[in-house]
């Protein structure tokens, strides 16, 4: 069972081998803290936390691992490394955007959908929607979220590490709200 809900992890399969119209997250543990990444029922990755409240978590692909951790407080950033430690994304946060950095020059912007929306935005050079997340909740508590890629993204080989990033950043943020909650008045 190994604290997941009511079945033992499946095996991951590649992400290359399924459909990438038809994403989506949802929270697969509660202890440490884990997301699986499916496309129908086939997941595809999975990010778990190492401790509770803590910013330090794997993702899990089918033949690899990495490592993702926030840093700074001024400057804050996300790094995401592969097992050998080389950097495989970096997301800098800004006020009203970020920017998650690809080794070899690629950027993309990461920002908000809208002002109301809850919704996340990834998007190129050329201002092209590449990713669409929506968080999904059940009253406060984030369940999982939706993925959407358009059709001429979905073949980008850096799409499924855009993802992942992403979904890391935006889980972090959501509990990062949720602890601050208790201080709100009524």
């Amino acid at each position: 069972m190994n604290g997941r809900r009511g079945s033992v992890a499946m095996a991951l399969v590649p992400f290359a081998s399924v459909d990438r119209s038809a994403l989506r997250w949802q929270r697969t543990a509660e202890t440490p803290m884990e997301f699986t990444l499916s496309s129908g029922d086939a997941p595809v990755a999975r990010v778990r936390w190492a401790h509770v409240g803590g910013s330090l978590a794997s993702a899990e692909l089918s033949g690899e691992t990495w490592t993702l951790k926030r840093g700074g407080f001024l400057n804050p950033n996300i790094t995401a490394r592969a097992a050998d430690g080389t950097t495989v994304a970096r997301l800098t946060v800004h006020l009203s955007h970020h920017t998650i950095e690809l080794p070899g020059g690629a950027a993309y912007r990461f920002h908000r959908a809208g002002v109301l929306l809850p919704a996340w935005k990834v998007t190129g050079d050329d201002g092209q929607e590449v990713l669409h997340l929506e968080p999904v909740r059940e009253g406060r508590r984030l369940e999982g979220g939706a993925v959407i890629a358009p059709p001429y993204a979905t073949d980008r080989p850096e799409l499924l590490l855009l993802i992942v990033v992403a979904w890391y950043f935006i889980v972090l943020a959501w509990f990062e709200d949720e602890a601050l909650v208790p201080l709100e008045g009524p």
